[in-house]
C-alpha cells in the first residue's frame, strides 16, 4: 500500500531525497499573506491606520469647506440685494415724508379756504338781513347811452 504525505502525494519510502524536496516547494499564498501580516510592526499597521483617518478627515473637511465658501457667495449676493433694498426704502420714506407735508399743507389750505367760506357766508346773510329791512329802492334809471 503506498503512503501519502499531506498533499496527497505519494511518497517514495526508499527514496529519502523526493521527500525532501516534496516538503520544499515553497508556501503558497495564504501562508505568505499570513506571514507578511505577521511581520509588519504594529507600530507601522497603527501608523497607516491613522493616516488614512486622517485622509477621510480632510476629505470630509475639504468638501464641508467648499459647501461653505458657496453660502457665503450665496450670502453676499443677498447682501447687495439687501443694500439695494434699503436704498430704495430710504427713498420711499423720502418721498412719504414730502408727501406727508404737502398733505399737511393742503389739509391747512383747505381750512383756511372753509374759514373764508364761513366768513363770506357770514357777511353774504348779513347783507341780507341788512338788505331785508330796507326798502327796496327805486330801480335806478339806465344811463343815457347805453341802450
Amino acid at each position: 500500500m503506498p503512503i501519502f504525505d499531506e498533499n496527497e502525494k505519494i511518497v517514495n519510502q526508499d527514496d529519502e531525497l523526493p521527500l525532501l524536496l516534496d516538503n520544499k516547494e515553497g508556501p503558497n499564498e495564504e501562508s505568505r499573506i499570513k506571514s507578511i501580516i505577521r511581520n509588519i510592526p504594529i507600530g507601522l499597521t497603527v501608523s497607516f491606520a491613522l493616516i488614512i483617518i486622517l485622509g477621510i478627515m480632510v476629505f470630509s473637511l475639504g468638501a464641508k469647506v467648499s459647501s461653505l465658501s458657496s453660502d457665503l457667495a450665496k450670502i453676499e449676493g443677498l447682501k447687495t440685494q439687501l443694500s439695494s433694498v434699503e436704498s430704495r426704502l430710504e427713498e420711499m420714506n423720502m418721498e412719504k415724508s414730502r408727501m406727508r407735508s404737502s398733505l399737511t399743507q393742503m389739509k391747512g389750505d383747505i381750512d383756511a379756504l372753509k374759514i373764508q367760506k364761513e366768513r363770506a357766508e357770514a357777511q353774504l346773510k348779513r347783507q341780507q338781513q341788512t338788505n331785508g329791512k330796507k326798502k327796496p329802492a327805486s330801480k335806478k334809471p339806465k344811463p343815457a347811452g347805453r341802450n
